[in-house]
């Protein structure tokens, strides 16, 4: 039996501005992606930030990387984006491979919910804890980005506008050392601990039929194309064989 509470948040709506940091001093904006580095990029912002005041012994620890983003970003249209930030700010995100995004997304909110948050951020939907990844993904692509939660909403969503991206830099967490040294070289930024790496011991493919993951692949489609990941895509299709693997 579901709380009121529960209930509540199922019918709430999902959140449709993306979340930008702004640092006024380095004229920096930072479009923030879920499940792309996004925790790890958030507290190199709070360090940078204590670096550069009188708290400069403060413990960085969840509770100030919490109130730091309260205080230093906030969730903006994409039209005042384009209007008051783009062209006065430098703008950057992180994006990744959709297929890898959603597996990561599954296996942190689906699979272990609890051990990896204490929020369960996908219950205002048709998923729930330890659902059958074919079931996960059939909900899933039933899912336009104005309804889904912004875990899996497509990136292409946050980071463009009816005239094209917003962005002045987008990264790939794939290359993020490399890509976040063009950012860290211009504005003395520290560098991120990507503290959630997962094992590489279970991939997509070892659990996702080719009919799960095509139907990915069309979902994502815009994501794909638009941040390049085509050959990392037609990679992945070529681990399966003539039949299914599950």
């Amino acid at each position: 039996m579901l709380t009121y509470k529960e209930i509540l948040k199922k019918l709430r709506p999902p959140k449709k501005k993306p979340r930008v940091w702004l640092l006024e001093k380095e004229k920096i904006g930072y479009i923030r992606l879920r499940k792309v580095a996004s925790s790890s990029i958030n507290r190199c912002l709070t360090q940078h930030i204590v670096n550069s005041t009188d708290q400069q012994d403060a413990v960085i620890d969840w509770a100030l990387v919490k109130a730091t983003e309260e205080r230093y970003s906030s969730h903006i249209e994409h039209s005042v984006i384009r209007r008051d930030l783009k062209g006065k700010y430098f703008l950057f995100a992180f994006v990744r491979n959709p297929l890898g995004r959603v597996w990561s997304c599954y296996k942190n909110k689906i699979i272990n919910p609890k051990r990896a948050s204490k929020k369960d951020v996908l219950a205002n939907r048709e998923f729930y804890y330890d659902m059958d990844f074919t079931e996960f993904v059939d909900v899933l692509v039933k899912l336009p980005d104005n309804i889904i939660d912004r875990h899996l909403r497509s990136q292409s969503w946050f980071l463009r506008d009816e005239q094209g991206l917003l962005p002045d830099y987008i990264g790939k967490l794939e290359n993020f050392d490399a890509d976040w040294n063009v950012i860290s070289s211009k504005y003395s930024l520290p560098k991120p601990i990507l503290h959630n790496k997962t094992s590489n011991s279970v991939k997509i493919t070892d659990i996702c039929p080719r009919a799960s993951l095509e139907k990915l692949i069309d979902r994502y489609a815009d994501d794909i194309k638009l941040f390049g990941y085509q050959q990392a895509v037609d990679d992945t299709l070529k681990e399966y064989q003539t039949e299914d693997c599950q």
